[in-house]
């Protein structure tokens, strides 16, 4: 079907702020009539694919992302962004699974691809040989390309990849609300600090681009941190801001005072739950001068479909409330007959759009129109929605179902509580619940007593495990598979201890992070379960307490305690310090 998308929308700007710069990155500022031609030769090496094979798009560098995302548009190609961090396995599996005609694949996503398979035929488009191509604004208005939209993969709960099909149609459908709900205009400057592999990746780049803003583009060395996030907002003079929760929340290390980010305006928080004390925190900070927003939204319906802006009392709060649907989205929460208006069900989401589920054979629940989340839900008295966690959360421990959501954010509700999730763990014929927390200055008896005042008797968590941080995803949601077991406990006489006062410190920062007791000198960072994310914690976390600004790859040349403690020395040696 031809319908106006994000391509038209993005020429209409394009032929009144041609000059103006379209993507700002640490490595480059780009146009929007740069971007343009970049578009225009991807258009070109596309028009020589089958219409009906998918174009795969491995590359690290966002400029290019964004310009074979529009260059696949124009040629009614579609298309399917991965992130070149993918496990082979996975990587394996989208390539199964998409059989793609083009791969367009930067250094990175060639390195990626190096031992991989590709179908035959498959035609790999290099970013640095492509030549820009002449382009006209005037065409891609009037082109109305067919909308072939896009499949993004997720691991789903089985590991194996899913890919998710959508419309550009949709896209259009939330960029059209952005931009009008919080004033997103000619100059704005948004966020750009999603993983290429998200669905997420389309909103932080073409709200701005289809109202004449700049993408600012996250560091090529990685999503910054605590006081780096702070000092990149800072730079860049970003208006609006788009991540996750977690990478949020790590602002609190930075330092920051009402005066900090002065060009800050809106703050959109999407892919997990947004709790009390983060809004208590922030507008304990800046009051109501910059907006906390909340979103939610799986990607089988594109991206947002409700919102909240927050408000004093939601600091307060039970729990956060994700809001009321965008226009023409309707939210249902799915009951039993009987049941009274506030009962808990699954979230169902209706769209305006056609919604076109999954790649190959995965089941969708729901209709053209209609999807069932698996979330679980209520409306409040005044209609906004509450969630609590995954259907598919709900377990059965000593007989007794346990729904692991109200569990959580029955913990949340306790004062010093900053993350937890709750599991069931079978040990030999032993199933238990338990509780992992993050909670440095709450004992395990004052949440127990915490758990025992708001929950049924057997739901109260009879384990609670100490973590500095609950693993997430690259979207930030929780990682299951990476909790720690409850069996399994570090040996002392297993690892050799830290030697001396600067081991001992980057040993103890380890410790926090990882959620571990017992680190060894000669452990490697990675092999605990240290993800992209964590190393950058690590890092600004290095960089705060001993005043030295360490280059990534000391770390990564060996990221032992020892080694790091190392070159922690050597670069204070080196200074002068």
């Amino acid at each position: 079907m031809t319908t106006p998308t994000v391509l038209t929308r993005w020429a209409d700007g394009l032929a009144r702020h041609g000059a103006r710069c379209a993507v700002k990155s640490s490595a480059r500022e780009v146009s929007y009539e740069e971007l343009a031609g970049r578009v225009a030769g991807y258009q070109a090496a596309f028009e020589g694919v089958g219409p009906a094979d998918p174009v795969l798009i491995s590359c690290a560098d966002p400029v290019e992302v964004i310009a074979a995302v529009l260059g696949c548009t124009a040629a009614s190609r579609t298309f399917a962004p991965v992130d070149p961090r993918l496990p082979a396995t996975v990587l394996d599996g989208v390539l199964a699974t998409l059989r793609p005609g083009a791969v367009v694949a930067d250094a990175p996503g060639r390195a990626a691809l190096a031992e991989r398979e590709l179908p035959d035929g498959a035609r790999l488009v290099r970013p640095e040989e492509l030549e820009p191509r002449a382009w006209s604004a005037e065409a891609w208005q009037r082109s109305g390309p067919e909308d072939r939209g896009y499949v993004y993969f997720t691991s789903g709960t089985t590991g194996r990849p899913k890919g998710i099909r959508g419309s550009l149609r949709a896209v259009h459908h939330f960029v059209d609300w952005e931009i009008a709900e919080f004033g997103i205009g000619a100059g704005t400057r948004v966020s750009q600090l999603t993983s290429p592999g998200f669905d997420a990746f389309l909103r932080d780049a073409f709200a701005p681009l289809c109202a004449g803003g700049t993408v600012c583009a996250s560091p090529a060395g990685g999503t910054p941190v605590g006081e780096g996030l702070a000092r990149w907002l800072t730079e860049n003079e970003v208006e609006v801001l788009h991540c996750v929760p977690t990478l949020f929340r790590t602002l609190r290390s930075a330092g920051l005072t009402p005066g900090s980010f002065p060009a800050l305006r809106a703050v959109l928080l999407a892919g997990e739950p947004l709790h009390p004390s983060d809004v208590a925190w922030w507008r304990g900070l800046f009051g109501g001068g910059k907006e906390l927003v909340n979103l939610y939204g799986p990607s089988e319906t594109t991206m947002t479909k409700l919102f909240h802006r927050t408000t004093e009392e939601d600091a307060h709060a039970r729990l956060v409330p994700v809001g009321r649907p965008l226009p023409g989205v309707s939210a249902r929460v799915l009951t039993g007959p009987g049941d009274p208006p506030d009962a808990l069900g699954e979230v169902e989401i209706e769209v305006p759009f056609p919604l076109l589920g999954y790649l190959g054979d995965d089941e969708w629940r729901g209709t053209a129109t209609t999807h069932r989340t698996g979330d679980l839900g209520r409306f409040r008295p005044d209609g906004t929605l509450e969630l609590y966690g995954r259907r598919d959360q709900q377990v059965k421990v000593h007989g007794v179902r346990v729904d692991l959501g109200e569990v959580e954010n029955a913990l949340r509700g306790r004062p010093g509580v900053q993350d937890v999730c709750a599991a069931a763990v079978t040990e030999d014929v032993t199933t238990a619940l338990v509780a992992y927390v993050v909670a440095p200055d709450v004992s395990d008896a004052d949440l127990r007593a915490h758990a025992a005042q708001r929950l049924a008797p057997g739901l109260v968590p009879s384990v609670f495990v100490r973590m500095a941080a609950i693993p997430r995803t690259l979207n930030g949601k929780v990682e299951r598979r990476s909790l720690p077991k409850v069996a399994l406990r570090r040996s002392a006489e297993a690892a050799e201890p830290p030697k001396g006062p600067t081991e001992t410190g980057i040993a103890a920062i380890w410790s926090e992070i990882l959620g571990l007791a017992d680190i060894g000198r000669d452990d490697d960072f990675t092999l605990l379960g240290g993800d992209s994310l964590a190393i950058a914690r690590l890092m600004d976390r290095v960089r705060h307490e001993y005043r030295v600004d360490l280059p990534l790859r000391a770390f990564l040349q060996d990221p032992t305690v020892a080694g790091l403690a190392a070159a922690v020395t050597d670069r204070t040696a080196g200074s002068g310090s």
